[in-house]
């Protein structure tokens, strides 16, 4: 590793966030939500060519805005206002301030 990236890293500040999991291998087989993952600029470890595969890892992460309104990257994902919810059931109901939320839809 070069000193640049070691004392970049060394020198960032961290800043904790916080997130739910939620394992929801249904959501993966539903074709609105393969179209919209496959269209997004969600992170992902989906290959975005297609059907999520038996044995695929394609964990996907979204994240909700502090304020609990139900803005955040990917509102636009089928289920989000669900996700947005079950997030509030788990953390409460906000408003917050700082970091937005994350939250990993997994396949498994």
């Amino acid at each position: 590793m070069s000193a640049q990236i070691r004392h970049s890293i060394a020198s960032a500040v961290p800043s904790t966030i916080t997130g739910i999991k939620l394992s929801v291998p249904e959501l993966f087989a539903q074709p609105e939500f393969i179209s919209w993952l496959n269209n997004s600029q969600a992170m992902t470890w989906h290959s975005r060519q297609g059907p999520v595969s038996e044995g695929d890892i394609a964990d996907v992460a979204i994240f909700v805005d502090p304020s609990m309104t139900g803005e955040g990257s990917d509102s636009d994902m089928p289920g989000w206002e669900h996700v947005v919810d079950k997030l509030r059931v788990a953390i409460g109901q906000g408003p917050f301030s700082g970091n937005h939320f994350i939250v990993i839809l997994s396949n498994s």
